[in-house]
């Protein structure tokens, strides 16, 4: 549910002013938007599971631990078109430098792959990843 207590349709500056997580898993946010005159209009928004999902930015790669000494995980979010399951066959996870070369090259059929990153000298690095249904995604990775 949303209630919207009176005032300008005109917003300037937003605020949020308080949020209270409720026993059945919902959020409720409070706040106000303003205009330069100062008028001001409150709204509380209640957000149930399903929006409070759609909020919550999916990653379509993820690099942990990070920054990293000797191992890590690569995990490929990528999902299939129903929006459940692996959404891929295969993928190639290529490691560049911060100049653009690439240093390493693997491909996998998992969503979660370990890349051995001991050859990497401390610094930054470009992972990227790119699936047989052609969608690539990439991360920094910052070795110690």
């Amino acid at each position: 549910w949303r209630k919207h207590v009176k005032g300008e349709s005109r917003k300037r500056e937003e605020r949020l002013s308080d949020i209270r997580l409720n026993r059945d898993g919902s959020i409720i946010l409070a706040g106000t938007s303003a205009e330069e005159l100062g008028k001001e209009n409150w709204k509380i928004v209640k957000l149930g599971d399903k929006q409070i999902d759609q909020l919550i930015e999916k990653q379509d790669i993820k690099i942990y631990p990070n920054p990293v000494t000797d191992y890590a995980y690569v995990e490929i979010g990528f999902t299939s078109s129903a929006g459940s399951g692996q959404g891929f066959k295969e993928a190639e996870i290529v490691v560049y430098d911060m100049g653009g070369r690439q240093l390493q090259s693997l491909k996998t059929k998992n969503m979660v792959t370990k890349i051995n990153t001991q050859s990497l000298v401390q610094g930054a690095y470009l992972v990227v990843v790119k699936t047989d249904t052609n969608k690539t995604a990439n991360a920094k990775l910052i070795k110690k």
